[in-house]
């Protein structure tokens, strides 16, 4: 097992993290349909892209609990070969600011040949976070 974990202080309201990150192409149209009509437990069909690769994933809602959390898991091709379980949390925290969490666990046989993939996802994470920053406090200021 393999995690990426990535935090971020954001000075804006839940509220106004949480519509950022609904509407950021940090989260796949297709993933985004389904947090909006929350139907978690349902499959799809995901393309994705990491470290300059892209694969189609299926994808299941897993979580989907307003101002708070988005989890879905995925798999590449068939289950336990690549799998991943990505997490967008929303915390407030001590300072009355709210903490963005971007999150993924992945485990899977492929794991060992894809340590380029998941070093470059951090990265990708982190500029995502910026933008969800961004976009967040754009809208409280």
């Amino acid at each position: 097992m393999r995690t990426i974990y990535t935090e971020l202080q954001v000075i804006a309201s839940p509220e106004h993290v949480w519509k950022a990150v609904v509407a950021s192409p940090a989260i796949p149209v297709e993933i985004r349909d389904a947090i909006h009509d929350r139907r978690t437990g349902v499959s799809m069909r995901v393309p994705m892209s990491a470290g300059g690769r892209g694969a189609t994933l299926t994808v299941t809602l897993l979580a989907v609990v307003p101002f708070r959390e988005i989890r879905w898991k995925g798999y590449l091709w068939i289950p336990g070969l690549f799998d991943g379980e990505h997490s967008f949390e929303i915390r407030e925290d001590s300072e009355g600011k709210t903490l963005l969490v971007q999150s993924e666990r992945f485990t899977g046989l492929l794991l060992p040949f894809l340590s380029g993939t998941i070093k470059a996802t951090k990265q990708e994470f982190e500029t995502m976070n910026s933008g969800i920053r961004d976009q967040a406090e754009r809208v409280t200021g």
